[in-house]
């Protein structure tokens, strides 16, 4: 006797045979005809499964078993692998499985429809998804490879402008640090351009038959402490005499503060046509014409570090160092050049003198600037202009001849006077030379051995590196030279000296180192030379 489970596969089997009830050559009564069939086999099942259950248990299972009853019409079974809710509708082999209809029967759906049917899109999309798999194609490794080199560039350029951008942030970040201290970045800056060109002074031969005679000029005044240093621009010779030693440097420093302007006109820091303001902090007395002017008065660049020279103004002079950052600017400026003895440490006049150089430092300037260093050439040819100019030539000058050219600064205060510079000779001989001589309260013994030694040094170059005999004056005793140094004692008497100044709305005289010279006009709110630009107030 086949059990329940047979018969539910044999019905279930028929159920689902490839049926088409749509088709055409279906008629209604075989339709019904089957299906009467179908409802007889199921009543026979039941009631087959009825008297099973009414069997008793022989396996010894005591879980009471379910039985329909028979008054209940019997209900379509539906076996649960075709329940709408767990329903696959495609088998393994990715086919579509048949579908119940309205009355719980199970209908095979056909594999394709009729081409006659109007539903030709769902035709076209059901053959669409039955088309086999299109093959993948494959890339080419080269293609590949390129399409790897472009991702690689792009993200390369991507790194580098991320990189780019991050640079010139930091760029910006240091200009503003770099701006937030200008003085010191500068000097540092100067310091180190000034380095690479620094020259050591050339020193060769040593003319022994001048320092013997330089010497002898010394010995004469005991009280008197001179140092000198001397040498050719040509040969090398060179006379040195306690030139290392530091000594008051008095108006003599304004060289190298004039040189350290120019620098900074070389740089575009400064212009000649800005215009400089006297300010309280800067107006002094003792030498120069500016400290007669109202506070507030505007000057320009150039005509400030002019004067500074020419006339020695110490107003201009400390106009200059506030221009160029201070002392400690300077000072760094002067260290970076090789000039470790010659140090700004007060504003002018200094009359203490605490400002100091050293002989050999300033013929080591002098000799930089003679081979075109620190300067440019333009700015060199107008330092040269000034350093021609000064007002003051009671000293180096006097022993030189009318021929002779000479460029030079002198520095006079009460315990030191000295004079600095560079001669040309008119036999084509040069030489820098810087004599310095430490006396007792403005001695005038101190402006005579400073004239003796410079005739005693020109006659020395003018005769081939020998001395004359009587080491009689090279100079003519006709020329303009000649007269003022017959008259220099009178112009050099201490009784004029720069503490003892008249004032130009006493006696219509200005004050110049230690002379007094007349001028132009009474008036104090004239310009200071005759030579100087307008003032702007």
């Amino acid at each position: 006797m086949k059990s329940t489970r047979d018969i539910l596969e044999s019905e279930l089997q028929i159920a689902v045979e490839p049926r088409n009830f749509s088709s055409p050559d279906a008629n209604e009564k075989s339709r019904e005809a089957r299906l009467n069939k179908l409802r007889e086999r199921r009543a026979k099942a039941v009631t087959s499964n009825s008297e099973a259950s009414a069997r008793p248990n022989i396996g010894g299972d005591s879980r009471p078993r379910l039985v329909r009853e028979s008054t209940r019409s019997p209900e379509p079974i539906i076996d649960p692998r075709f329940d709408n809710r767990s329903f696959d509708y495609r088998g393994s082999e990715g086919k579509v499985k048949p579908l119940p209809n309205r009355q719980g029967r199970i209908e095979a759906r056909p594999d394709q429809r009729p081409e006659n049917r109007p539903d030709n899109r769902t035709t076209e999309l059901r053959t669409r998804k039955k088309t086999p798999n299109r093959p993948i194609p494959i890339k080419s490794p080269a293609k590949s490879l390129g399409w790897q080199a472009l991702r690689l560039a792009i993200a390369g350029v991507g790194l580098s402008v991320i990189a780019g951008t991050a640079l010139s942030f930091w760029q910006n970040q240091q200009l503003s640090r770099a701006k937030a201290s200008v003085p010191e970045v500068s000097a540092k800056e100067e310091a180190n351009k000034s380095t690479q060109e620094l020259v050591p002074l050339s020193l060769k031969t040593e003319a022994t038959t001048l320092v013997s005679k330089i010497k002898e000029l010394a010995a004469k005044e005991k009280d008197l402490s001179m140092q000198m240093m001397m040498v050719d621009l040509d040969s090398g010779a060179y006379v040195q005499i306690g030139a290392n030693q530091v000594i008051a440097a008095a108006s003599t420093i304004k060289t190298p503060l004039l040189v350290a302007f120019f620098q900074d006109v070389d740089a575009g820091k400064i212009k000649l046509d800005e215009q400089l303001e006297i300010t309280d902090d800067v107006k002094v007395g003792e030498a120069g014409d500016f400290q007669f002017l109202p506070t507030g008065t505007k000057i320009s660049a150039l005509e400030t570090a002019t004067q500074m020279i020419i006339i020695s103004d110490n107003t201009a002079t400390n106009m200059i160092i506030k221009r160029l950052g201070g002392n400690a600017a300077v000072n760094q400026r002067f260290k970076s050049w090789g000039l470790n003895n010659v140090v700004v440490n007060n504003k002018l006049p200094d009359l203490e003198g605490t400002n100091t150089i050293s002989t050999q430092d300033m013929v080591t300037l002098l000799a930089m600037l003679d081979k075109g260093k620190l300067l440019e050439p333009r700015s060199r040819d107008r330092f040269m202009d000034i350093m021609r100019r000064p007002v003051t030539n009671t000293l180096l000058p006097k022993g030189i001849g009318e021929e002779a050219r000479i460029i030079h600064k002198t520095g006079d205060i009460r315990s030191a006077v000295g004079d600095a510079g560079i001669v040309d000779m008119p036999n084509g001989k040069r030489y820098a030379i810087a004599v310095m001589v430490k006396r007792p309260d403005n001695d005038q013994r101190a402006n005579e051995l400073i004239r003796q030694i410079s005739r005693a040094t020109y006659d020395y170059f003018l005769s081939g590196g020998k001395l004359p005999a009587n080491n009689a004056p090279a100079i003519s005793p006709d020329s303009p030279n000649a007269t003022s140094s017959n008259n220099s004692s009178t112009s050099n008497n201490p009784t004029n000296s720069s503490t003892n100044s008249t004032s130009p709305s006493n006696g219509a005289t200005s004050v110049i180192e230690n002379i007094q010279l007349p001028l132009p006009n009474a008036n104090p709110n004239a310009s200071p030379s005759p030579s100087a630009s307008p003032i702007t107030p």
